[in-house]
């Protein structure tokens, strides 16, 4: 009996992960790259750390550009196993992701793609955000977090 459990959580386990891969495999994330003016300077950053069995890699910060807006920017290596579909990028008060308490969180943007991406923030966030998390919404598991000093 024990081994069937085993085998049911497991096959249950991967089409979660599975559902975080869109359909047709395109990035569902929107065009992050016409926002950014010249050069950014670092507010705040810290590399990820993978979880959920997922490859998640990079480093998330907090930048401002010449014109004073504030951005999350992913490094050009950051990279998730499954990077469609619903994994998303949230701040939030800790490395846990707590979606009952909304003041703990605030949504950043859906993740469609590796490497460096910029997404566009109303301004600097609340000092209270001190980790960045890949999530995915579809199996609301975490793909990583990062601790930004």
């Amino acid at each position: 009996m024990k081994n069937y459990q085993l085998w049911t959580l497991l096959a249950a386990f991967t089409l979660s992960i599975a559902s975080c891969t869109g359909e047709d495999g395109s990035p569902d994330a929107p065009d992050d790259n016409e926002m950014v003016m010249g050069q950014v300077d670092v507010i705040k950053s810290g590399n990820l750390t993978a979880q959920s069995s997922t490859n998640t890699q990079g480093n998330v910060a907090i930048v401002k550009d010449k014109d004073g807006k504030h951005f999350v920017r992913l490094s050009e290596n950051f990279t998730t196993k499954f990077s469609t579909g619903t994994v998303t990028v949230y701040l939030a008060t800790s490395q846990t992701l707590n979606l009952e308490s909304s003041s703990s969180f605030q949504l950043v943007s859906i993740v469609g793609k590796p490497g460096e991406q910029f997404f566009s923030l109303s301004g600097l966030p609340d000092a209270k955000f001190t980790h960045a998390i890949i999530w995915c919404g579809a199996a609301a598991i975490p793909f990583g977090f990062a601790r930004m000093e």
